[in-house]
């Protein structure tokens, strides 16, 4: 969506399509709206004719499943003639981008969107490490260089809105109200699907009936089947399956985004209404300096979790940044996989080893702040291909302790991607960790000598993190999430 510049502001402008939502709709979706002081900075730039840049970040929905072409997802619908930067990956909670915020998002963002409420758990206590770990990621985001405007936006899934004797359609389990609560606590807007369109699911109004979806073999958490909705009446019915919105939802979320940014644009239009033209946008260019004084004057509270770190220390390379983590090497070496292929993701680098007794030391440190004790989590990645692998064991050497784990080199899928291996290690400094390529053994998985064995083993991530993340729910996840990073 694009704003005209301030000479010609009089009125907000139509959308690119025919909206969906009433003017009642948007007020509702609006759960909260705050200061608006970032958001309002952002709408000052577009209106002096400025670009910006914007970046979502969350899961399936996010990455546009259930939009039937890209330029139906819902980021791509609001974010027309911007540079935007989707991040979103199937399948995933928010753990991964608090622990590689800094790898996925530029400094210069000036918009971000965090769509994670069906992703998290929907009930925990804010001190665990899943609540903590959402936090940081916030404050990680508003602490970048331009203090970009965070959105905080709400799908709503009715079919895994169950409980307290309702199979679907219940309007208070999902994370919204805890997830929303840390939004007001630093001031972000948060749009909310729920808010906005609950009365007219509950009532079966079109487009929004949620009776039947558009994908068959669909259930209910109570295993019922959920009816199909056929080609000549589908665009009556929101959900394309029983979690993803279809094009209607997408277009809507699209919606709700745009909504915030024209309440913003009118929120400083209304404060510099006695202004000419010429002055009005010589005072929105002042407004919208990105590394102005505006932009300076942006300081966080503390935490609102107790105990929660200010600034949470965390690890993630990957890519380009993995190749200085080597500490010691024997027999291991940094070479591509695929060195013609197109692109450095594409060539699948890293430190390879091709014999039993090869390895290589990491040393990383483990620490979340300063004299932190108990245990952090270290993700490994390594190429887990079909033909010619090999296994390797992880141990720490020196600083932290661990158990001993073994990472698996080879599958039978005819592919080859990264995984991630994940153990935990005790915090500390400076944690030494060793990984070894070992011969293989009976009790192992295919035995000796199983089909397509052999003692190649790549390394080619590591990430240290003190909150959960999910990166193992498909084959393919830890891979997208590394073309995210170089993205």
């Amino acid at each position: 969506m694009t704003l005209p510049s301030a000479s010609q502001w009089h009125v907000p402008p139509p959308l690119p399509w025919k909206p969906l939502l009433t003017a009642a709709q948007l007020r509702r979706g609006l759960s909260f709206y705050g200061s608006g002081a970032r958001i309002e900075r952002v709408a000052a730039r577009l209106l002096a004719g400025q670009p910006i840049t914007a970046v979502t970040v969350g899961g399936s929905v996010t990455r546009g499943a259930g939009a039937s072409k890209v330029s139906k997802q819902y980021p791509e619908m609001f974010f027309q003639d911007h540079v935007l930067l989707n991040k979103g990956i199937g399948g995933t909670t928010s753990g991964i981008f608090s622990v590689c915020a800094e790898a996925l998002v530029p400094e210069d963002v000036d918009l971000v969107v965090v769509e994670f409420t069906f992703n998290e758990s929907p009930d925990l206590p804010y001190t665990t490490a899943n609540r903590r770990g959402f936090e940081q990621l916030l404050r990680k985001l508003l602490r970048m260089r331009r203090a970009p405007a965070v959105i905080m936006l709400h799908h709503y899934a009715w079919y895994f809105s169950d409980g307290d004797g309702v199979e679907a359609g219940l309007f208070y389990r999902p994370a919204e109200a805890q997830l929303g609560t840390m939004a007001q606590f630093y001031d972000m807007p948060s749009p909310s699907v729920r808010n906005a369109l609950y009365a007219s699911m509950q009532a079966d109004l079109e487009p929004y009936r949620v009776g039947r979806v558009h994908k068959g073999g669909m259930t209910t958490a109570r295993g019922n089947r959920i009816r199909v909705a056929g080609a000549k009446i589908r665009h009556r019915y929101y959900y394309d399956d029983d979690i993803h919105p279809s094009d209607t939802g997408h277009q809507v979320m699209a919606e709700l985004l745009a909504g915030v940014v024209l309440t913003a644009a009118q929120s400083v239009l209304a404060g510099r209404s006695e202004a000419n033209g010429t002055a009005l946008r010589a005072a929105l260019i002042e407004a919208a300096e990105p590394d102005g004084p505006a932009a300076a004057a942006t300081p966080l509270p503390p935490p609102m979790i107790p105990g929660n770190a200010e600034n949470p220390t965390t690890l993630c390379a990957m890519q380009e940044d993995f190749q200085p983590m080597a500490h010691k090497l024997q027999g291991f070496r940094y070479k591509a996989e695929r060195p013609r292929a197109r692109t450095f993701v594409e060539q699948k680098w890293g430190y390879t080893g091709e014999r039993a007794g090869a390895w290589m030391e990491l040393q990383v440190g483990t620490e979340e702040s300063p004299g932190s004790r108990g245990e952090a989590t270290v993700h490994l990645g390594y190429l887990k291909s079909y033909l010619g692998m090999g296994a390797a064991v992880a141990e720490c050497k020196v600083g932290c302790t661990c158990k001993r784990s073994l990472m698996d080199g080879l599958w039978n899928a005819t592919v080859s991607l990264i995984q991630m291996h994940s153990f935990q290690v005790t915090q500390h400094p400076s944690c030494l960790i060793r990984v070894t390529i070992i011969e293989r053994t009976a009790e192992m998985p295919g035995g000796l000598k199983p089909a397509g064995g052999g003692y190649k083993f790549q390394l080619n991530a590591i990430m240290v993190a003190h909150t959960p993340l999910v990166l193992t729910t498909y084959f393919q996840q830890a891979e997208d999430f590394a073309d995210k990073v170089a993205a």
